[in-house]
């Protein structure tokens, strides 16, 4: 009778034993699932962190939303910005959005550069939509067209090693700071120069040396952003509606030196 006592208590504690284990695989099993939902919710199979945006504009004070946020006027840096996609809308007065989507990596700069573009309420008028009709006005167009055109001699602005270059053409004055009367301004990078035009300043770029860029190379331009490469020549019609030509050759810009020269 003592044998069985004991076979039968040995066989309690294996069935036991065998019933712990299958609770802790079935609960086991279940907390892992919970884990993964978890997981799954607060998103931490995603990379964590923030980044920072980098945004600038062509012209600049521009008004930058990110994500519908307000966030402030061009140029623009955005800190602490969550990893991931991002809607970017520039607005300016007299200009059309500029919307975009921008990737941001956990601790890594992202760079958007925004060319805006003018409305066609703000486009300057074509020479036929102010002549239309005008018989007079249309003689002294046609009378100016078989005048000899008159260009003054080449002339030079030292680029330098200055990054930002502000240029007034009526003045004849090249300078770092900005004011109401200049024309376009200047952006130094290593192998080329951007342009932007103050409205309503027109320009753009020719592939023709500046040395034979002549006045009908540049009638009728238009445009407010334009890069310039070397070899390579930027028409420019003025806000006194003069036209002004600017290029030269260059292996570094700066090293770069511009010729300029004044249609007349």
């Amino acid at each position: 009778m003592k044998k069985k006592g004991v076979k039968f208590n040995n066989n309690l504690i294996y069935l036991a034993i065998v019933i712990i284990v299958i609770l802790m695989l079935v609960f086991g099993r279940r907390g892992g699932e919970e884990i993964e939902v978890l997981e799954e919710n607060l998103g931490l199979e995603e990379s964590a962190g923030s980044g920072f945006l980098e945004i600038e504009t062509f012209p600049s004070d521009a008004e930058i939303f990110l994500d519908d946020d307000y966030n402030g006027k061009s140029p623009l840096t955005i800190y602490n910005v969550p990893a991931g996609t991002h809607n970017v809308v520039i607005k300016k007065d007299g200009y059309e959005d500029f919307v975009s989507e921008v990737s941001l990596e956990a601790g890594r700069k992202a760079f958007l550069e925004a060319s805006l573009v003018l409305t066609e309420a703000e486009e300057k008028p074509q020479v036929t939509d102010i002549i239309e009709g005008d018989a007079e006005v249309i003689g002294v167009i046609e009378e100016k067209k078989d005048e000899e055109t008159l260009t003054e001699p080449l002339k030079c602005v030292d680029i330098g090693k200055k990054f930002l270059l502000y240029y007034d053409f009526s003045e004849r004055k090249f300078t770092d700071k900005r004011n109401f009367d200049q024309d376009i301004f200047s952006k130094r990078y290593a192998k080329h120069l951007v342009f932007t035009g103050f409205n309503p300043v027109n320009i753009k770029t020719i592939d023709k040396s500046i040395d034979n860029v002549e006045k009908e190379d540049c009638a009728g331009i238009k445009g407010q952003f334009e890069f310039l490469n070397s070899g390579q020549s930027l028409c420019v019609i003025t806000k006194e509606n003069n036209i002004v030509a600017l290029g030269g050759t260059w292996g570094d810009t700066k090293d770069a030196e511009l010729k300029w020269k004044v249609f007349r």
